[in-house]
Order: structure tokens, then C-alpha cells, then sequence
């Protein structure tokens, strides 16, 4: 087993790639247009600090919580790939993701 400190850079630097956090500020200012300014620092806050908790935990605790819940790594990443053949279908269909990503919330809301 190797030691988390060698292997949390080899883990991380891919996901900020994949995040692509620039790429993600005009998706962030369109989701919150019309907030208030105070409003949108309090969500992004939220954001930063919910995927910071759900990282560290699945950092620590992924591989158990998976084998609890009876999921191998690969299923799991196979289930990924399908949320985002069906997101990026979704969006060549339509053209309009963050709309609907909009229309969505809403409804859990």
C-alpha cells in the first residue's frame, strides 16, 4: 500500500484538470445571476466547502464506503461515464444545459 501523501497529488491534479474551475465561473455567475452579491459568496462557500468535505471523505473513506454498499471501483466508474454520456447527450440535444440545470433545481427545491 502506498503512502496518501504520494499518491494525493497523482489523485488530485487529474480532478482539477477535470473540474476545470476557470471554465466553470461563467456556469457559477449565470446559475446565480441576480443574486445578491452577498448571496453568491454564501454559495459558493456552500460549494467549496460541500465538495471539500465529500473529496476528503471519499479520500479516507471511498473504498470502504463502497464495499459496504457492495460497489467495485470499476462499476462505479462505469456508472460515471453514463451520468456524463447522459449529460453531454442532453446537452448536444438541446443546446441549453445550464436552463436546464436551472429547470431542475428547481424542482428539488
Amino acid at each position: 500500500m502506498t503512502n496518501w501523501t504520494e499518491s494525493l497529488p497523482l489523485t488530485f491534479v487529474p480532478l482539477f484538470i477535470a473540474i476545470d474551475a476557470l471554465g466553470n465561473v461563467p456556469f457559477f455567475l449565470s446559475l446565480t445571476e441576480g443574486m445578491p452579491l452577498a448571496e453568491k459568496h454564501k454559495a459558493a462557500h456552500i460549494a467549496v466547502g460541500t465538495a471539500a468535505v465529500v473529496g476528503l471523505a471519499f479520500l479516507f473513506f471511498g473504498r470502504f464506503i463502497l464495499n459496504l454498499i457492495g460497489i467495485s471501483v470499476g462499476s462505479f466508474a462505469i456508472a460515471g461515464g453514463i451520468v456524463l454520456l447522459v449529460l453531454s447527450i442532453k446537452y448536444i440535444t438541446t443546446g441549453r444545459m445550464v436552463e436546464l440545470i436551472k429547470e431542475e433545481m428547481m424542482a428539488v427545491v
